[in-house]
């Protein structure tokens, strides 16, 4: 996957099935959705085998929880669509823990903000992997640099080209970039209950 791109923009996509006032994805190391789910510390009734389209309805009808859509990604890899609110870093870190490499990256469409590619690993945060600003700093943790091939920045592009860069990026590492047959799918959907995490 190194060096490869999709055959459709990452951005276009997302625009397309709904997200476009809005991403949150995660990306964990490993096979086990259930096992990701109890660490999240969903609501095991609140499991639903459902489409993209369904998640996205339950989720509008959804009030106080977050919602998640969880499923394989490749693989070795395990993607959570947070279809609500966004997930914590105390979040991240516990999936993350036992040694799990875990990506995320989140958009906020309403204020066109985009954060950084984050890398978390065995329960920590390592640092941001975005990839490089043109003649600017390296990618900042040096074993991802090969990743970033041909995916610079530059200090014109937009948010939502940015993102495409850096879904293009967690492609290349997870070894499958986003597209339509993602979206066409059957994932489990879970409620995450607000006082989960609150503590």
């Amino acid at each position: 996957m190194v060096g490869l791109l999709p055959s459709e923009s990452q951005w276009d996509l997302l625009r397309e099935f709904g997200l476009r006032s809005g991403f949150a994805g995660i990306w964990v190391e490993g096979d086990d959705p259930e096992e990701l789910a109890r660490r999240l510390q969903v609501d095991p009734g609140s499991r639903v085998e459902c489409g993209f389209a369904e998640a996205m309805t339950r989720y509008e009808q959804s009030l106080d929880d977050e919602v998640i859509w969880i499923g394989s990604h490749t693989p070795g890899w395990t993607h959570i669509l947070w279809l609500s609110a966004f997930h914590t870093t105390t979040e991240a870190k516990a999936l993350s823990a036992g040694g799990r490499r875990l990506l995320t990256v989140y958009y906020n469409g309403g204020l066109t903000e985009l954060d950084h590619l984050y890398l978390y690993q065995d329960g920590a945060l390592v640092n941001e992997i975005d990839p490089p600003y043109i003649d600017g700093a390296p990618v900042s943790v040096p074993e991802y640099a090969v990743y970033a091939e041909g995916l610079e920045l530059e200090d014109d592009m937009s948010s939502t080209q940015e993102l495409h860069l850096l879904l293009c990026m967690v492609g290349r590492i997870t070894g499958r970039f986003l597209d339509r047959e993602w979206f066409a799918s059957t994932r489990t959907l879970y409620c995450v209950p607000a006082e989960a995490w609150s503590s």
